[in-house]
This record gives structure tokens, C-alpha cells and sequence, in this order.
């Protein structure tokens, strides 16, 4: 499946638009995530390290989701998969580094591209469930592939039983792909959260 867009009226400009895998384009001022391939998604998180790339193993995002998808109840599965969907573009930025910028700004210039994700793909955002989940493998991978460090996390639940073994980017790209498959069918028509503030954004316009 291509990504590539026809569009004669409006060509993004390459200071503010992302181009992905397919070639498909998100231009991040106005983001329509319309017919953006999963693959592409997909991949790009297969080839996004975790923890700034200090882990012992590449270590990507994608596996990170799949593990997420795995701790969760089993009704938001397919919203775990996709929590940290818009690193495909952003990157895996490190909360310290977040709140040292400035975390409320990063996260209202984001907004309007997760929503646009989130309508694309059927997921619902910032579920607690997921939080959970998502705190969990962070307390998991510290155990299993940071290094030792004098640090205080006493925030994190314990981590999970069950050890990683990172995969590398092509496996993971595939790990993700199956998962994908697995749990597609609870995608949502599109989530409760995005219409709410959809309709906020149309009284505010008002």
C-alpha cells in the first residue's frame, strides 16, 4: 500500500511537513494522517531507540509498544500497541528532557498530531491502564538494559517478570506488524477523547 498523496493545490513545504517510508506526507501545521500506511508507522518505530540509544542492545520503540500491548487488560490491547504512536516522528524524547523544555508546550504542540493519529488508527489516547502498563516496561527495561546509575525511581512499579531480549529494528518492524494483526479488530471508529476535544476546540472557535 503507497502513502504518496495527489494534491495540485497544496504542496507542504519540506520545513514543516515529514515525509514517511511510502513517501506519504504529514504536514505537522494542519496533520490529516488520512490513509498513512501502518507500515510505515510501523517502521519508523522499529528504528527508534529507547532511553536515547544508552541501552545495552538496540532497544526500539516498537517493541517497547508490543510489550505495553501485552501488559494490559486485554479490551485496550490495541490502544496500548499505539501509545507512543507519535514517536514515529518525533522520536523517543526522555521525560527529564521534556520537563526540562517545558512539558504542558510539548504536549499542546503534539496534541493535534496524536489526535490526528488516533483518528487514522482507531486508538484512544493517555488511557490510565496503559499509563500503567507503560511504567511497567520502563521499570522492566531499566532492569533488564540501562546500566547501574544512582538515581532515584521510586515512582515505578515493580518491573515484569518476564525478561527482555531486544530483537533489533527488522524483527521488531515484524514483532509490531503481527501484533497489529492480532488486535486491529478493536480499532475504534474513532476514540471518545478526540470527538470531546473536537467539540471543545469548535465552541472555543465560536
Amino acid at each position: 500500500m503507497t502513502g504518496k498523496q495527489l494534491d495540485l493545490f497544496n504542496k507542504p513545504s519540506g520545513r514543516t511537513a515529514i515525509i514517511t517510508a511510502s513517501g506519504f506526507v504529514l504536514d505537522l501545521t494542519s496533520p490529516d494522517a488520512t490513509g498513512l500506511p501502518v507500515e510505515d508507522v510501523a517502521r519508523a518505530l522499529a528504528y527508534q531507540p529507547r532511553w536515547c540509544g544508552a541501552t545495552k542492545h538496540f532497544y526500539s520503540v516498537a517493541e517497547h509498544s508490543v510489550m505495553v500491548s501485552r501488559l494490559v487488560p486485554e479490551q485496550v490491547a490495541y490502544d496500548a500497541l499505539w501509545h507512543d504512536a507519535v514517536e514515529f516522528i518525533q522520536g523517543d524524547w526522555p521525560s527529564p528532557l521534556k520537563v526540562y523544555l517545558g512539558r504542558d508546550e510539548i504536549n499542546r504542540k503534539l496534541a493535534p498530531i496524536e489526535e490526528a493519529l488516533a483518528r487514522r488508527f482507531g486508538f484512544a489516547l493517555h488511557l490510565p491502564e496503559v499509563k500503567k502498563a507503560d511504567l511497567i516496561a520502563m521499570a522492566t527495561e531499566l532492569r533488564d538494559l540501562l546500566p547501574g546509575a544512582w538515581m532515584d525511581w521510586e515512582h515505578l512499579p515493580p518491573p515484569s517478570a518476564e525478561a527482555i531480549e531486544p530483537i533489533g529494528p527488522e524483527r521488531a518492524f515484524a514483532l509490531f506488524m503481527a501484533r497489529y494483526e492480532a488486535v486491529k479488530h478493536m480499532a475504534r471508529p474513532e476514540t471518545k477523547q478526540t470527538a470531546v476535544r473536537r467539540r471543545a476546540a469548535r465552541g472555543k472557535a465560536r
